[in-house]
């Protein structure tokens, strides 16, 4: 599949070190499209929109370990239920 405006991803974060918060899948929108796959994002989180935009770096493609994990920071297609 190919990214595009408006469509929607899964964004990974990070979590906190001392596991306040455990890394998690979240619901993102595409803002942007760069190369090799890196988008810029709306992440939206239960406590609010997190934005990481294409000009600060964007996030890049991670398809995991084949063992449902990703590294925070990345996107991912979702899952197919």
């Amino acid at each position: 599949m190919t990214p595009s405006v408006g469509r929607i991803v899964h964004y990974v974060s990070y979590g906190t070190p001392g596991g306040e918060f455990t890394s998690r899948c979240r619901a993102a929108i595409v803002t942007d499209v760069g190369f090799e796959n890196r988008l810029g994002l709306a992440v939206l989180n239960p406590t609010g929109m997190f934005f990481h935009s294409l000009a600060e770096g964007g996030c890049l493609h991670h398809d995991g370990d084949g063992k449902g994990t990703y590294p925070g920071g990345t996107w991912h297609w979702p899952e197919r239920v």
